[in-house]
């Protein structure tokens, strides 16, 4: 699960200690899932002994009154001695709401959703600061698939909004890799959209029978590179850039000569993925370094806290 460290103009706590916070998300990922998987595991085996209790007490029923006065007897001095486990369990169940007729498959989900708004909170607020989160970020299908299908030692820029030469510039989507710097313009499409790739200005969007006109991706890459290399450069940071179109639900047709970017649709978007996620490399001195130069030049809009408390 990578690490979202700036999205738009919001404040990020990634950008008062990136050597701190990357490593303390981690930990808390790994600690509140290894939680949740125990407490379901507790539930199931709590569940699967009352069940095994009731069939026991149905069976010594039948064999007279003597055993089932035995029974109420046992179950009587056992709940006397297990009272104050009891209420402390009562508390835990009052605070996680755990369900003991979810799957394991299903808590995993609410484990992810309850991550995935965590990840939105780092990237809106700080100790001090927040930003207001535009609600439509909690319903991005594309930025949960960077921030929830990508390893932890990718850093994650969303929309970032560069300030260049006393100017706001709005970029698409960086991602900081170990090993390099990847710029993915998206190609928002429908499921049948085809997409005819050209050097001009403009794209094609054939979808059924219709077309379009859209903006050509590769005008956002160039703008990405534009900002990201001078920046680099300037800092003595030799890492290269990679540029990448996203169509992640259409289709991308022709080969453009002479221009070194690589085209990612339904075709090959599994591949693609999987090659990212087996990125075996650990985070990189070089990696932090370019990633807080790039925070350093975006641009943050926020309101102080009411509450000063970590989240």
């Amino acid at each position: 699960m990578s690490h979202l460290i700036k999205l738009e103009d919001y404040v990020s706590r990634y950008q008062s200690d990136l050597h701190r916070y990357p490593s303390q998300f981690t930990r808390m990922k790994k600690e509140r899932w290894e939680f949740l998987k125990t407490e379901w595991e507790r539930l199931q085996q709590a569940d699967h002994t009352n069940i095994e209790q009731s069939q026991d007490e149905v069976l010594i029923e039948k064999e007279g009154s003597f055993f089932s006065q035995a029974v109420r007897k046992m179950k009587s001095w056992k709940a006397k001695r297990s009272q104050s486990n009891i209420e402390e369990l009562d508390v835990e169940e009052e605070k996680e709401k755990m369900d003991p007729s979810l799957s394991l498959e299903q808590v995993k989900e609410r484990f992810l959703q309850e991550l995935f708004h965590s990840q939105l909170r780092w990237a809106s607020s700080s100790l001090l600061e927040e930003s207001s989160l535009h609600p439509r970020y909690k319903r991005d299908e594309v930025l949960r698939f960077f921030t929830q299908h990508l390893p932890d030692n990718f850093f994650v820029m969303y929309r970032p909004v560069f300030y260049i030469k006393k100017a706001p510039i709005e970029l698409d989507i960086i991602l900081i890799t170990p090993n390099e710097v990847i710029c993915v313009a998206l190609l928002d499409g429908h499921e049948h959209s085809i997409f005819e790739a050209s050097s001009e200005r403009f794209w094609t969007e054939y979808i059924d029978q219709t077309k379009k006109k859209r903006i050509s991706p590769l005008l956002s890459l160039s703008r990405m590179s534009g900002v990201i290399k001078p920046i680099l450069e300037a800092e003595e940071l030799s890492i290269p850039i990679r540029k990448v179109v996203l169509s992640p639900n259409g289709l991308i047709d022709g080969h453009l000569t002479g221009k070194k970017v690589e085209f990612i649709d339904q075709r090959n978007k599994a591949d693609w993925h999987y090659k990212l996620a087996k990125n075996p490399s650990p985070i990189k001195h070089q990696q932090l370094k370019a990633a807080e130069v790039l925070l350093g030049y975006t641009h943050t809009m926020a309101f102080q806290r009411m509450e000063n408390h970590e989240t």
